[in-house]
């Protein structure tokens, strides 16, 4: 019942960053449906969206809580460390998952709707889709591993600047560049290699933190 409440809370307290993230990411995505100039501006959209929630709700739903000692708070409720820990991590990416889910949806309807947009976009497509809960999952155990707001600095900016990298770096390989543009989607080698890769480090990000920071006798 106690976990159901705390993140139930999460919810509630990030419910206007949820909304108006999903509103904005849906709003860039018809924005792309019409044109290589709207696309691509579009696209911009859905992905600043993404990226910038993620960030702003590990930075409000972890940093601001220590800035406000909600340690007094916690120390009230029936709860370890761990299990604060461990819940704060579920609550918030529940709450990411929520416009993530949507837009990700949103993006693969508009490639199989539009005629003007090439079905063989959807691979690489659903694969940047899956970095950006991979971007999100290392920003969030970072926040729950670190007070420092310099060392967290340097999580956001080396994740946001991963970002750039994917796109021209897995954008770039050839078994899957080759087929953007392509009339059918290909599933090939690469992208279950790639798929494979995010899968394995979504799990250690979301793992780490169960068996380090949940193992500390403080709070987060």
């Amino acid at each position: 019942m106690l976990t159901r409440k705390l993140i139930a809370k999460e919810f509630y307290l990030h419910r206007w960053l949820i909304v108006g993230s999903t509103v904005a990411g849906l709003a860039g995505l018809a924005i792309a449906a019409e044109g290589q100039m709207r696309f691509n501006i579009g696209m911009l959209t859905w992905l600043t969206s993404i990226i910038a929630f993620g960030v702003m709700l590990a930075m409000l739903g972890i940093a601001n809580e220590r800035k406000e000692h909600a340690l007094q708070f916690v120390l009230s409720l029936p709860l370890s460390p761990g299990d604060y820990v461990r819940i704060k991590l579920f609550g918030l990416f529940l709450c990411y998952l929520v416009p993530w889910a949507i837009l990700s949806a949103g993006t693969v309807a508009l490639l199989l709707v539009r005629p003007n947009l090439p079905d063989g976009l959807l691979p690489f497509a659903l694969l940047l889709s899956g970095f950006m809960l991979v971007n999100f999952s290392v920003v969030l155990c970072g926040a729950l591993h670190t007070a420092s707001e310099g060392v967290m600095t340097i999580v956001i900016i080396v994740t946001n600047m991963g970002v750039t990298l994917f796109i021209f770096l897995v954008g770039g390989v050839p078994s899957l560049n080759d087929h953007l543009h392509a009339a059918v989607p290909v599933w090939n080698g690469a992208f279950w290699i790639v798929l494979a890769a995010e899968a394995a480090t979504l799990l250690v990000a979301l793992s780490l933190p169960y068996f380090v920071a949940a193992r500390r006798r403080d709070f987060i």
